[in-house]
């Protein structure tokens, strides 16, 4: 489709980096910040959790970040943690990070490195949490269930084609000292996410003939294909072994989930035109997902439940091309990625109506991509991929 005169057909990769559990500083970011609000009415949703936490933090100038933690089988977990500014961390928990409660986390890259940046969904407190070479590092997720452990690809970009192989080790991610999960050689390793329980890995690959969804044993061994995909998000609630996938319909694409131990598939949406990007909100019940019009114009915000039905449109006041939205935990709030209205790629919030769109971020750098922090911090499985717009990159499209 042609958006202000760019071919934009889809997601194209050029780098990727994980949320990483208690990292350090990094090097500095780019981009500019700028914020406007637009006044109007807005609707607020609050959503409860069905877990209380409790975290207590210390921030101490030593060498070194040490985290504690204990977890019961109940609802209630209490986390105590101490943090350095070092670089150096050693973790004991997975349940909590010293990464700060509700904030958004996004990525902008110098073409060199890719930094992993945080700011306030109010549009203060912008700052740089980690960086990443863009040419070695292509992917990165942390375990949920283990201490400093973290899946990752190192990517060699001088072969032609690229070769990608998935690791398992620690925060260095240094291939000489992981271990290396999987024999197959792939082009292209542009996602990786732990399964809530920590039992499996699920990443998306190209050997050369298109991306696919892939499972393997967080201890490696053989990985299983499970289903042709575009793009993939986990679902965060243990027991659901869902994955929430774009997947070819036609000449076009629908969102389904994939069961990850059977590889059974269910089509959630019927909208009859691409859909893109989807993503899950906490409690697994809905999953936001963007779209085109169909026409090659703007593309919007949808949500649909996750079991499947009627998708409903987010409201966009602006016509704006809305490219990528993650709920907060209250699934009051969306993050988003859009064009803003002078053609620019901008971190925007705004109401779960539509309303009270305020630009956080405007950097045609931008990885098109975000988190949203939970209440107590953590960042746990989710991997957060920096990527361009562009073509799709596959071999039936």
């Amino acid at each position: 489709m042609k958006i202000g005169g760019k071919t934009i057909v889809a997601i194209a990769w050029v780098g990727i980096l994980a949320i990483i559990i208690g990292c350090g500083g990094g090097g500095s970011g780019t981009g500019s910040t700028s914020t406007a609000t637009t006044s109007s009415t807005a609707t607020t949703s609050t959503t409860s959790t069905s877990a209380t936490t409790s975290t207590s933090a210390t921030t101490s100038t030593t060498s070194t970040t040490s985290t504690t933690s204990t977890t019961s089988t109940t609802s209630t977990t209490s986390t105590t943690s101490t943090t350095s500014t070092t670089s150096t961390t050693s973790t004991t928990s997975t349940t909590g990070g010293s990464l700060p409660s509700n904030v958004i986390l996004y990525t902008v890259s110098d073409g060199t490195n890719v930094f992993l940046k945080q700011i306030n969904p109010d549009g203060t407190g912008s700052n740089n949490i980690a960086t990443y070479p863009a040419a070695t590092i292509a992917a990165v997720s942390p375990n949920p269930t283990k201490t400093n452990e973290y899946a990752f690809a190192s990517i060699d970009t001088t072969a032609f084609p690229p070769t990608a192989k998935l690791y398992k080790g620690n925060v260095a991610l240094n291939p000489a000292t992981s271990t290396l999960l999987t024999s197959t050689v792939y082009q292209v390793i542009d996602d990786i996410q732990f399964s809530p329980d920590g039992n499996f890995i699920l990443f998306k690959a190209d050997t050369g003939t298109g991306f696919k969804l892939y499972r393997i044993p967080v201890g490696g061994g053989s990985a299983i294909p499970l289903s042709d995909v575009f793009e993939m998000s986990v679902n965060p609630v243990v027991g659901t072994h869902l994955v929430a996938v774009s997947q070819a319909v036609g000449a076009l694409s629908e969102i389904f989930t994939i069961d990850y131990t059977n590889a059974a598939s269910t089509q959630i949406t019927t909208t009859g035109v691409n859909v893109f990007n989807p993503t899950w909100t906490r409690d697994g019940g809905t999953i936001l997902f963007a779209a085109d019009d169909g026409a090659g114009g703007n593309w919007n915000l949808f949500t649909v439940p996750s079991t499947g039905g009627t998708a409903t449109q987010v409201p966009n006041p602006g016509n704006y091309f809305m490219a990528f939205g993650f709920f907060n935990e209250a699934k009051s709030k969306i993050g988003t990625i859009m064009f803003d209205g002078s053609g620019t790629l901008a971190l925007e919030v705004q109401d779960s109506d539509g309303q009270n769109l305020t630009q956080l971020v405007s950097d045609n750098s931008l990885g098109v991509t975000c988190y949203w922090t939970d209440s107590n911090g953590r960042a746990v499985r989710v991997n957060l991929p920096h990527f361009q717009f562009g073509k799709r990159k596959f071999g039936h499209r």
